[in-house]
């Protein structure tokens, strides 16, 4: 398995939140040090970034195409440039920098699903029970309760709420133009793993984990 990084330059409601320091070293090389084992892409606008790497013999930086700079670039769009730029044909794992407390174990797990129980792709779930509710042109109408048959929260259904911690997937789902295949895994992580530097607030919040 390899691991494509996307890592902007740019961040639009954290400044330059990829490149403050965590635990002595910018957020984007804290993560790509963690993963020395592995082949790492990091797709990049960033000449820092593409300099740095150059001493990292595990981590392949390359140029974004200009054609797909911006904030409203899909990230398919991305994986499937790098995918066929590169010839890809073994399974990717795809991560975020700013998801800076990334534990390897989780992309060994997603590897064993996808190599030895043959899914075609996995993706990182927060699990939620709390009492959910749609709010309705006809009123207020309960998702995964009964509001006349009170249950404490752990006895509810669970509900999973992708949180983009990690995905994981064979090279052929990028055909659907999706990350997620037709056989999927769900993989339960929880905090501290999927904080994900989002707002001032969570990068606050992950200062305390130093």
């Amino acid at each position: 398995m390899i691991i494509y990084i996307p890592v902007k330059k740019n961040s639009q409601r954290v400044p330059q939140k990829n490149f403050r320091y965590f635990k002595g070293r910018p957020l984007w090389e804290h993560t790509v040090d963690k993963l020395r084992n592995y082949q790492v892409y990091i797709d990049t606008d960033s000449e820092e970034i593409l300099d740095s790497c150059l001493s990292k013999p595990w981590a392949k930086a390359f140029v974004r195409n200009k054609s797909l700079t911006g904030d409203q670039v899909s990230v398919i769009d991305l994986l499937k440039d790098f995918s066929e730029r590169f010839k890809i044909k073994e399974a990717i794992c795809q991560i975020h920098v700013t998801s800076p407390l990334l534990d390897v174990n989780h992309i060994e797990e997603a590897k064993r699903k996808i190599e030895i129980q043959k899914h075609d792709s996995v993706f990182s779930v927060d699990v939620v029970q709390k009492r959910f509710w749609r709010n309705e042109s006809y009123g207020l109408c309960p998702i995964n309760h009964n509001p006349v048959k009170l249950e404490q929260t752990q006895d509810l259904p669970e509900l999973y709420c992708e949180n983009s911690y990690l995905y994981a997937f064979n090279p052929e789902v990028l055909e659907m133009h999706n990350r997620i295949g037709k056989n999927p895994y769900m993989l339960k992580v929880g905090f501290p793993y999927n904080l994900d530097i989002d707002t001032e607030e969570d990068w606050e919040i992950l200062k305390t984990h130093k």
